[in-house]
C-alpha cells in the first residue's frame, strides 16, 4: 500500500513537471542562407534567441533611439492601474521563468549579431486552447528590409511545428499600423475582424484587427519561412 502511494505521488510529481516543461527553453532559431535567398535585405544572419538580462544596455539604447517611432504602437498601463513598470532585468528574469513553465517565449531578434528587436510570445495557453498571442517590434535601422517578416515566420513555424505543438497563433494589429498589417497579409495570415478596445496603447484603449493561423492551415507545405522564400 505504501509502495503504491509512493508511486502515485511520484507520478503526480512527474506529471506536474511535464506540464511545466512543455517545450525546450532557452532555444535559438536560425534560417540558413538568409542573404542568398534575399529574405532580409542585405543581412547575412537573422537569429532569434531567449532574452537575457545582459541585453539591457543594447535594448535600452535601441528603444531610446526609436522611442518616437515606436510609442504610438506601445502597450501601456491603463490609468489607475495598481501595476508598475518593471526594470529590464526583472522583465527578462520573469519572462524566462514563464518560458520554463510553458507560458511564454520571449525572443529577441539579432541581425548579424546586433540586437534589432523582439518577438514576444505571450500568453501561451494549453489545455483546450493550445494557443498563443504573438507580438513584435523592430528597430528603425532594419525596418522595411524583411527582417521582421522573416523573424515572425520563423517563430510561427516553431510554434505550430512539433517542437512546441500549438494549434493556433494570433496577432493583433492597430488598424492604423500599415506596415504591421502588410506583414500579416504578406505571411498569408487569416484576418478575423476588428476587436474593440482590445488593449491600452499609448495611453488609451485601442481597437485592433486580429489575424490568426491554425495548424490545419499549415498543411504539408514549406511553412512560413518557405513561403517567404518563394515570393
Amino acid at each position: 500500500m505504501l509502495h503504491s502511494l509512493g508511486a502515485g505521488v511520484r507520478a503526480a510529481f512527474l506529471l506536474q513537471r511535464a506540464r511545466r516543461q512543455r517545450f525546450a527553453w532557452p532555444v535559438t532559431l536560425t534560417t540558413p542562407a538568409v542573404a542568398s535567398r534575399g529574405l532580409a535585405g542585405g543581412a547575412e544572419t537573422v537569429v532569434l534567441r531567449a532574452i537575457r538580462r545582459t541585453d539591457a544596455q543594447a535594448w535600452y539604447a535601441l528603444r531610446l533611439a526609436d522611442a518616437a517611432r515606436l510609442s504610438p504602437w506601445e502597450a501601456t498601463l491603463p490609468a489607475g492601474s495598481p501595476e508598475t513598470l518593471r526594470s529590464f532585468s526583472t522583465y527578462a528574469r520573469e519572462q524566462n521563468r514563464l518560458a520554463r513553465q510553458g507560458a511564454a517565449m520571449p525572443f529577441v531578434v539579432e541581425v548579424d549579431g546586433v540586437l534589432a528587436g523582439q518577438v514576444p510570445v505571450a500568453p501561451i495557453q494549453w489545455g483546450a486552447f493550445c494557443s498563443a498571442i504573438l507580438g513584435y517590434w523592430i528597430g528603425g535601422r532594419w525596418e522595411g528590409q524583411g527582417v521582421m517578416a522573416l523573424s515572425v515566420a520563423m517563430v510561427l513555424d516553431h510554434l505550430l511545428g512539433p517542437e512546441v505543438g500549438l494549434h493556433r497563433v494570433e496577432i493583433n494589429v492597430r488598424p492604423e499600423n500599415v506596415r504591421s498589417l502588410a506583414l500579416c497579409r504578406r505571411l498569408g495570415l487569416r484576418e478575423e475582424g476588428l476587436r474593440r478596445g482590445l488593449m491600452n496603447i499609448d495611453g488609451a484603449w485601442a481597437d485592433h484587427l486580429s489575424f490568426a493561423v491554425v495548424a490545419e492551415e499549415m498543411g504539408s507545405g514549406p511553412g512560413f519561412v518557405g513561403r517567404l522564400g518563394r515570393m
